[in-house]
Order: structure tokens, then C-alpha cells, then sequence
């Protein structure tokens, strides 16, 4: 006799999710004073090594070339280090801009031995927790006073997370015409607009627009995807006009406040937090532009603080604590100059945009996970990529990487003999 196991695919990739607030503040509290977050973090860096060890035969060429590259790079900032600072590793914050790619591996080399997991159960557990984490641990963020003074409370990682099971539930609804995923999608979509993170806003934008075009151009099951369409947008109008929605939106302050939101986005180098960004940029443009090719990383840490208070004079952070960029790219520029940048990049661009690219049939749920990887370098302008983002690429590289199986839920599906880990046949 064995048993169904299928669930346990699942686990790798919600621990990584895992790093995000909103999820692990139910066990580690909204400030996480002791840093169990970043204990998590380490945790999954050692297990991520010790799976690629595990699993390494599974690897194609160019993951065990990346890899090697990877740990090359580390090895190579750890004798640095030695060698300046008579310590293996003098600052752990620099170490950790390469060592957050391992968890990539890891999950790589897991999915590439094992099936993906479950996507309709990583929505049935994430959709539910990222709510309960609204309603219970950061209850404020929903009150209508927060959103007009744009006190979110919910950090813009957490929110991004909404975006892929948003994604994911308008692709089964388009497929399956279930109106409980058009539910599920409309009510991330609400809840992705009041929270007030412009870069998720732009990122759904983008990802939309990539999605809707995946869907119609290669997702065989959708073929009525554009009546579908205006089915759900009545449906989210009515839904808005009974629930009292349009009482909220008639306020002129809420709608003044919708606007100026979106003047933000349209002028990011002017107003907004785009102008705070934009200013870091240009002050430390110059240390740059002195190291280009591999930046500045042990030295860059000790470096003064560039940027200044406009008001005071002060330096916006303490020295030594880390330089805090708003941006994904000014971030590996300052520490390891372009090739930093490409370290990361070059890769998933690579493998994932051929993929994107070919007209090949997909399901319904790669589309939606196609669409959302579309927008990581979008994300990046803002904001450093959280953690979970790079367990995500291993898991899409994976993925891509073999014969594509049905993610998508049936709607019915047939008895089946359940499965060990064992008896699943792993790619060549």
C-alpha cells in the first residue's frame, strides 16, 4: 500500500514563501525582533545547497554552469574578504547578494527530481493565509483613513504575492468558466488596488496585458476567453454596486486620492516616492560610473552614506548599516557592478523568454506564471527582489525545462492509483 504524497511537492516552495511577513508573522509576529525571518532564510541557503548536491545529476548544463558561477563568486568575495579583513566573511550583508541566488538552485534541482507541485493547492493555502493576515495581523490597512493617508501597513512584497494567485484564478476561470475563480481574481484585484503599492499596480498592468495574450494566442481550453472576459467585468461591476463599493468611490477623497496615485505613476521622476528613488540614483550614480563592471562590494559597504536629508543635511541611514536601495538594479550596480546585474539576469531572460516566446500550447497556469515572471524586472525598479522571488524562477525554470504536464485543476478528475515519491520517472 502507499500513499498520496503529492501534497509534500508543495512544501519547498511555501517555504519559501514563508520568508514573507504577511505568512510567517502568524509564528514570528509583525516586528520580528529576534530575526527569525532571517534564520529562515539561512535555513533554506544550507538546504538549498544540500539539495543541489542531492539532485545535481538532474541539473541541464547551463544551471550547473550558473551555479559553479555563483559559488565561484562567493568563494572569490570570502578570500577578498580574508585577505582586507582577516575575516572569511566581513559583511554578510554583501555575502547575501549572491548567496539569496542558492534557494534557486535548490528548488530547481527538487522539481527537476520530483513533479511540480500543485498549483490549486498553493492557492487554496496561500489565498486564505495572505487574507487572514490582512484581517487579523494587519487590520489597519484596510480602514479607509489608512488608504487616504497611505498608511499600507502591508509591505509591497506581501502584496505582490496576491498578484500570481490572481493570475492564476483568471486563467482556471477563463478555462474551467468557474465563476468562485473569477471571485477569487476580482476580489485579489481589490484588494491589490486599496493597498496603494503603485509598482504592484504597474506590475498587474503588465501582467495582465501578458496574460490576456498568453491566454488567447496559446491556452487551447480558453477559446471563449473574451466573452468570458466581459461576463467577469459585469460580474465585478454588479458586485460592485450591491456591496457598496460605488458608495466608497463616489467620496471625492477617495477619488482624489485614486488620482493623484496614478499622476505618480505617470510623472515617477517628479512626484512620489519615484522622486526619492530618482535622487538615490543620481547620488550614487557617480560611484557607478567609477566601478562599472564589478562594483564596489566589500568596500562599497564601508563607504559614507551618499544620500541626504534635503531638510536637515543628515545623512538619510547611519554608516555601517548598509546603503538600503530602492532598486533592484542601482543594488547589484553599487555592489557588483554590471556583471552583478547579468549574474542574476541572464538566465532566467534567456530560458524563460525562448519559452515565452514559442507557440506552443501552454496550460493555463504556466501562462499565468509566465505573465507574473514578466514583471520581476519590472518590480526591480522599485524594489530589491524579495526572497521568494528567486525560489519562484528555480521552480519556472524547472518547469520549462521539461515536457510541460497539465497544471491546471479539472474539473473532474478520474480515480487514480495514488503515487510514492518513488515511482514518479525523473527527467533525463
Amino acid at each position: 500500500m502507499t500513499l498520496n504524497l503529492r501534497f509534500l511537492y508543495l512544501l519547498p516552495l511555501l517555504a519559501m514563501l514563508f520568508t514573507n511577513p504577511a505568512l510567517n508573522a502568524f509564528l514570528l509576529g509583525r516586528e520580528d525582533e529576534a530575526g527569525g525571518a532571517r534564520l529562515l532564510e539561512y535555513a533554506l541557503i544550507g538546504l538549498s545547497l544540500l539539495a543541489v548536491l542531492t539532485y545535481y545529476r538532474y541539473l541541464e548544463g547551463y544551471m550547473r554552469l550558473w551555479f559553479w558561477v555563483v559559488v565561484g563568486g562567493a568563494l572569490a568575495l570570502s578570500l577578498e574578504s580574508y585577505a582586507h579583513w582577516q575575516s572569511w566573511v566581513k559583511y554578510p550583508h554583501v555575502f547575501s547578494k549572491l548567496t539569496e541566488l542558492l534557494p534557486l538552485f535548490g528548488l530547481y534541482a527538487f522539481y527537476r527530481r520530483f513533479p511540480p507541485p500543485s498549483f490549486g493547492q498553493l492557492v487554496a493555502v496561500l489565498l486564505p493565509l495572505l487574507l487572514l493576515s490582512l484581517f487579523i495581523i494587519y487590520p489597519e490597512a484596510l480602514s479607509l483613513s489608512s488608504f487616504l493617508t497611505t498608511e499600507r501597513g502591508f509591505s509591497v512584497t506581501s502584496a505582490y504575492l496576491l498578484l500570481p494567485v490572481a493570475l492564476l484564478c483568471l486563467n482556471w476561470y477563463l478555462t474551467a468558466h468557474n465563476f468562485m475563480y473569477g471571485l477569487a481574481f476580482l476580489l485579489c484585484l481589490v484588494l491589490i488596488v486599496f493597498l496603494q503599492h503603485r509598482t504592484v499596480w504597474v506590475c498587474t498592468a503588465v501582467a495582465l496585458l501578458v496574460d490576456v495574450a498568453l491566454v488567447a494566442l496559446r491556452v487551447p481550453g480558453a477559446r471563449s476567453w473574451g466573452s468570458r472576459l466581459a461576463v467577469l467585468a459585469g460580474l465585478g461591476l454588479a458586485l460592485g454596486i450591491t456591496s457598496g463599493l460605488a458608495v466608497v468611490l463616489d467620496n471625492p477623497d477617495v477619488m482624489q486620492k485614486l488620482a493623484a496615485s496614478i499622476d505618480d505613476i505617470q510623472n515617477p521622476t517628479t512626484q512620489g516616492t519615484g522622486t526619492f528613488r530618482m535622487e538615490q540614483f543620481r547620488a550614487y550614480f557617480p560611484l557607478v560610473e567609477e566601478r562599472p563592471l564589478m562594483g564596489w562590494r566589500m568596500e562599497g559597504f564601508e563607504l559614507p552614506i551618499q544620500f541626504f536629508n534635503a531638510d536637515s543635511g543628515e545623512p538619510v541611514w547611519a554608516d555601517f548599516t548598509g546603503h538600503h536601495f530602492h532598486s533592484f538594479y542601482l543594488d547589484r550596480l553599487f555592489y557588483f557592478g554590471g556583471l552583478g546585474v547579468l549574474l542574476v539576469l541572464v538566465v532566467p531572460v534567456v530560458a524563460l523568454g525562448r519559452h515565452l516566446l514559442q507557440r506552443t500550447p501552454l496550460p493555463s497556469s504556466m501562462a499565468a506564471l509566465l505573465a507574473f515572471a514578466v514583471t520581476f524586472p519590472v518590480f526591480g525598479l522599485s524594489y530589491d527582489w524579495p526572497s521568494y522571488l528567486y525560489g519562484l524562477l528555480g521552480l519556472l525554470l524547472a518547469i520549462t525545462s521539461r515536457p510541460l504536464p497539465v497544471l491546471e485543476p479539472a474539473r473532474r478528475r478520474p480515480a487514480r492509483k495514488a503515487v510514492s515519491l518513488t515511482s514518479y520517472a525523473p527527467a533525463p
